[in-house]
């Protein structure tokens, strides 16, 4: 059989895109195993001068959402076992665990508790409890261009179709890409076409999907096969990184810069909390902390900015505010339900 140029390419791109998605498992079985190395022998080391160090607390829980696209028990285990090295490296022995919970109003009841010291969560996460004034945001996952923490979502069509407007995809069909659980992808199409009265996702277009992965909405679009797709621009640009021909896709729709994630603490401060902060700020200066960092994508945590949830707080304002939409999404998901891309045929064994 006669393998053309074009056929090839498209090989060649989901050979790399399926490499580039196990490599984040491959780094996290690197990063346990130095880690541990590490661990014991730097414990070995400083036995002699455990009475100098300070006793520490980190109990850290996360939202499941945030790791929707990482194994939650090798997360736990990367975490904790880093924690741990950092504790003792900066002069602590720390009492550590990691728990992901699927409710976030589980983080409420430890809160009340007192059986937290710190929250990693989706931003969907946080506004759902921040009036509950017991948490601070702190920190967040840098993943925009050069380092920054704040993304775009786009809505993406072939130019082939000659498609200039959004209300010239009624009928078409729609594939929609979210970087977590929280589906902000599919929440902000809805948005966009709440504000452009168009009616909601479900019945405006003739079909809507969710992607499992964001090649899987890219790549169909590029080659004439779908309509048109949503996905966040640090996926896009990656997939442009690999295949320069991508960036021929038109650019129909771009959301408000948002982040994706927050690291919040209690409102009362811990001992030695200011440490760990610095600890976790310093992450991509060391080769085992920016092999972590990997495992979830990332480049380097940093600190919130004033004004850095503004677009998020709107958006999802914004979505409540549409008919049908609960004001509350503890165990109802966020956005509308949308069908597996792979529904009817089967999930893709991971």
């Amino acid at each position: 059989m006669k393998i053309t140029s074009t056929k090839l390419w498209a090989l060649v791109t989901v050979a790399r895109i399926r490499l580039w998605r196990f490599a984040p498992v491959l780094v996290l079985c690197v990063v346990i195993g130095a880690a541990l190395a590490q661990q014991d022998t730097a414990g070995r080391a400083s036995r002699p001068a455990t009475r100098e160090l300070r006793h520490m607390r980190l109990y850290g829980v996360a939202t499941s959402v945030s790791f929707s696209n990482v194994n939650r028990n090798d997360a736990r285990a990367a975490l904790k076992v880093w924690f741990d090295i950092v504790a003792q490296q900066d002069g602590f022995i720390l009492d550590s665990s990691i728990d992901i919970v699927d409710d976030v109003m589980e983080v409420v009841g430890r809160l009340r508790n007192h059986s937290v010291d710190m929250i990693v969560m989706s931003v969907a996460d946080y506004l759902e409890i921040e009036g509950n004034r017991q948490i601070v945001p702190v920190l967040t996952h840098a993943r925009g261009p050069q380092g920054g923490s704040l993304y775009s979502y786009v809505l993406l069509v072939n130019p082939s179709s000659g498609l200039t407007t959004i209300s010239g995809l009624r009928g078409k069909n729609v594939l929609v890409s979210s970087r977590n659980g929280s589906n902000t992808g599919s929440v902000w199409i809805d948005v966009l076409l709440g504000k452009e009265k168009l009616g909601r996702a479900a019945s405006f277009f003739g079909s809507i999907k969710a992607a499992d992965k964001p090649q899987a909405c890219i790549l169909p679009l590029f080659f004439g096969k779908l309509d048109a797709c949503v996905v966040d621009e640090v996926n896009l640009d990656l997939a442009k990184e690999m295949n320069p021909q991508l960036g021929q896709l038109k650019v129909l729709a771009r959301s408000r810069p948002m982040i994706e994630s927050v690291i919040a603490l209690p409102v009362e401060p811990g001992p030695y909390q200011q440490e760990m902060i610095d600890s976790i700020l310093s992450l991509h200066e060391d080769p085992r902390g920016r092999q972590l960092l990997m495992v979830f994508k990332t480049e380097r945590i940093v600190r919130l900015q004033p004004g850095d949830l503004d677009s998020a707080r709107e958006l999802w304002r914004d979505y409540y505010q549409l008919p049908g939409s609960s004001p509350h999404r503890a165990g109802a998901g966020p956005a509308p339900a949308m069908v597996g891309e792979q529904a009817g045929r089967g999930k893709e064994s991971h």
